[in-house]
């Protein structure tokens, strides 16, 4: 029971990321200190985001539209904060809410983002819920826990002072044996 519980808390990493679920049944929205939905994503380039790829790093995944100011603002900071963590075990997900696609795409071109981004799924809302605030922040930790569930923005400090302890664990013992 203990090592089928480890490996459960282990695959829920990939929580933020979403689109294909996993054979996961929604049991209604996931809740904060509780494991994350195991989910796969494919993005807008159309690469398809293992979950199995995000256990063992800290995933951030951002609800946000192009028509949403406060969304765009805090695209800019998003995207300094991947930058600047991955090394460290960050994983960052832009999820638009925007009906068309090729307007995602010419926005994240235009901007030169280079983080993941990906559209809406229903896969996703069917196990966090749905949101009525753009931006809105899904935190995920090291072990698969949802850790924060932030609507509207975050000053720099704050997103980083959530991120800090969170990017400061280390990565499971599993995990580090399973990426060599």
């Amino acid at each position: 029971m203990a090592a089928t519980h480890g490996l459960r808390r282990t695959f829920t990493l990939a929580a933020a990321f979403f689109g294909c679920a996993l054979g996961v049944a929604a049991a209604g929205p996931a809740s904060v200190d509780s494991p994350a939905p195991v989910l796969d994503i494919r993005l807008i380039s159309g690469k398809l985001v293992k979950a199995r790829d995000l256990r063992g790093k800290v995933v951030v995944t951002m609800i946000w539209a192009t028509w949403s100011p406060a969304a765009r603002m805090q695209l800019g900071e998003l995207q300094r904060l991947y930058s600047g963590s991955r090394s460290k075990g960050l994983e960052v997900l832009a999820l638009s809410i925007d009906e068309s696609i090729g307007e995602v795409r010419e926005f994240w071109r235009a901007r030169g983002y280079t983080m993941p981004v990906a559209m809406r799924s229903d896969a996703f809302f069917d196990h966090y819920g749905r949101v009525s605030t753009t931006p809105t922040y899904y935190i995920v930790d090291r072990q698969g826990v949802l850790r924060h569930r932030v609507a509207g923005t975050l000053g720099s400090e704050e997103l980083a002072a959530l991120l800090k302890p969170l990017l400061a664990e280390e990565t499971p013992p599993s995990e580090r044996v399973a990426r060599h």
